[in-house]
């Protein structure tokens, strides 16, 4: 098995087979005259099976204004489902026998993610008074630093 500092991620070897919407909402607002300032939070949520060589990456983005007289949220949440050729090598066994990934293969896969959830927030705005946002290019290591609180 590889050492977790190991920086060899293979992309051919990983797959993404399915997004699936978790839910999106977009609030309507009347047009502005000016652009309202926006705040971005963003968290994750992860799981895997070994078994069946899987790992499952879950982005929530909540776009919220932060200058406007009323608080205005878009909030989208997605599941990343990957299939993963290599998954053994990806991780090592804690002494609780439960796996322990690579962070440069999960940064991997949320920068994966958080680029395809980048188009969809674009192409999902595009025609509201939002306007069509263009999610800034973060580090995906930041990505893994906040989790999706469980409702």
């Amino acid at each position: 098995m590889s050492e977790l500092n190991n920086n060899n991620i293979d992309p051919e070897k990983i797959h993404l087979k399915y997004i699936e919407k978790v839910t999106a909402t977009i609030d309507e607002f009347e047009s502005q005259e000016s652009n309202p300032s926006i705040a971005i939070n963003i968290a994750h949520v992860s799981g895997h099976s070994i078994e069946e060589s899987k790992y499952l990456l879950g982005l929530q983005i909540v776009l919220s204004t932060t200058d406007s007289p009323q608080k205005l949220e878009c909030e989208f949440r997605y599941n990343f489902h990957f299939s993963i050729e290599n998954l053994n090598e990806m991780y090592k066994l804690n002494e609780n026998n439960n796996p322990v990934f690579k962070k440069l293969f999960v940064a991997t896969l949320a920068g994966i993610s958080y680029s395809t959830l980048r188009g969809i927030i674009f192409e999902k705005t595009l025609n509201t008074n939002w306007g069509a946002l263009a999610l800034p290019v973060i580090n995906p290591s930041k990505i893994l630093d906040s989790w999706i609180e469980k409702k």
